[in-house]
């Protein structure tokens, strides 16, 4: 039986509101339902003092617990927006800018008051007397609602919420303007990037292994849609360009290689599957979900049990998302250059391929449709686990981290790893399982995103000390 997932279905309308939102900047666009901050963090220090100034001896003492409302509160705003797009959630090179500009604002707000790590868009002077808390949530509240318009009623009601947990002095007001000025140093870096007029139309493929439109993308209304051809060549946050690190050609198709990969995934990936078993196809389920929510997921778990002050917290949370932002850019830059033919292309055209060792099926289909209206070579979702788990391993110094955490795409299941390359190995496989990938673009994919989480941990938000 054929498991129908809403949750990845994606529509020309649904891409152009994204083109639409991410030109956006402040815009009167309130929802009806505020949502209020229901668990208020607590402040470890008495920002009410006149005498308030962050300095070496007590900026460590300043509480997470408005970092985390904050994280948390991208992640809502972004889920939020499935409905009103009507037709899914954002895609996961979407999802993971907003997600870095977000946090990267409230890492550079943090660091204005005290400098700690080095700052991305904000060049203003230290301002040790400012308020920490204020400025994280205004800086996080004010990229919030540049790059989301209709969650502009949820964010103004957490940040309320946040700075009425702040008692009235100068160095809330101080912490304000930092925030203020975080964010505007940060949407006016990105502004210009290119995401805006990413999407445009390309040729489509007529030979075999050239990537032409899935099913549903192939018919009406979508009359052959491609997600996004120019997202792999917007200016990346750390990465000197989207081609970096780009992997060697996928397979030729008359290659021993290509059967092989070709034989297994027609087996494994097809939504009437005799050879998946248990295991595998809750593995194709559980990492359906956007790579940049799954990996934030698994950063805030280990932050917390590693027990990082805010500061540090601030900057994993950023750098994890500077990374995915990057790999979702390399990785379709890789795409569109190769334009390799889908699972499902290759599937139902097998018998037209070239390859005399290839056995079509017209009525294959992948367990979880449709397939991402996006090339196949490299999978964008490994090269996104690859570089999360790179990255940070690099910044607890260390792969053999036990954890355990769960999924938005398959709820009421855990699953447990003992490294933080399980998880990404398990992460690229279920690629495979789930019918939408070749062995070797998860595999390539993988290694690509290693290199890039660990140039981005090795060049973005350094320590200054």
């Amino acid at each position: 039986m054929k498991i129908k997932v809403n949750f990845i279905k994606l529509s020309l309308l649904f891409f152009f509101l994204l083109i639409v939102v991410f030109s956006a900047c402040q815009k009167d666009n309130k929802p009806n339902q505020p949502v209020v901050l229901s668990d208020q963090p607590k402040q470890s220090l008495d920002e009410s003092m006149p005498n308030f100034a962050i300095n070496i001896s007590n900026f460590r003492k300043v509480s997470t617990g408005m970092v985390l409302t904050w994280n948390d509160a991208a992640t809502v705003a972004v889920t939020r927006m499935t409905p009103l797009t009507g037709s899914g959630p954002l895609p996961p090179f979407v999802e993971a800018r907003i997600y870095a500009m977000v946090f990267v604002a409230m890492h550079d707000a943090l660091n204005t008051i005290h400098p700690e790590y080095a700052r991305y868009a904000l060049n203003a002077p230290v301002q040790c007397q400012a308020s920490p808390n204020a400025a994280i949530a205004q800086a996080a509240h004010d990229v919030l609602v540049s790059l989301l318009p209709p969650q502009q009623a949820y964010a103004d009601s957490l940040l309320s919420a946040s700075l009425g947990a702040i008692p009235n002095c100068q160095a809330k007001s101080k912490g304000i303007d930092i925030g203020k000025a975080s964010a505007a140093a940060m949407i006016a870096k990105r502004q210009n990037d290119g995401a805006a007029t990413a999407q445009f139309d390309i040729p489509q493929g007529t030979l075999p292994g050239q990537y032409r439109s899935t099913p549903p993308f192939d018919g009406p209304p979508f009359n052959g849609f491609m997600a996004t051809p120019g997202w792999g060549n917007i200016t990346p946050f750390s990465l000197n360009s989207g081609t970096a690190f780009r992997p060697q050609p996928p397979y030729a198709i008359n290659s021993p290689e290509y059967t092989k990969d070709f034989n297994e995934i027609k087996s494994l990936g097809s939504s009437t599957s005799i050879t998946r078993n248990t295991d595998q196809t809750q593995i194709a389920l559980f990492w359906l979900e956007n790579a940049p929510l799954g990996w934030n997921r698994i950063a805030r778990k280990l932050s917390i049990k590693r027990n990082l002050d805010a500061w540090e917290m601030t900057r994993l949370f950023a750098l994890l998302q500077i990374t995915e932002a990057d790999a979702n850019i390399a990785a379709l830059n890789a795409k569109y250059f190769y334009k390799y033919w889908r699972p499902i292309t290759a599937v139902r055209l097998g018998n037209a391929d070239g390859n005399p060792n290839t056995q079509g099926d017209p009525s294959w289909d992948v367990l979880a449709p449709p397939t991402p209206p996006i090339p196949d070579y490299p999978s964008n979702h490994a090269v996104n686990g690859g570089a999360a788990s790179a990255l940070i391993a690099g910044f607890f110094h260390q792969d053999q981290i036990a954890f355990t955490t769960t999924s938005s795409s398959l709820p009421n299941v855990i699953r447990s790893f003992a490294s933080l390359s399980q998880a990404a190995n398990e992460n690229a496989l279920s690629r495979i399982y789930v019918g939408y990938h070749f062995r070797h673009a998860i595999t390539e994919g993988n290694k690509q995103g290693e290199k890039i989480g660990l140039y981005v941990f090795q060049h973005s938000l350094r320590p200054l000390h």
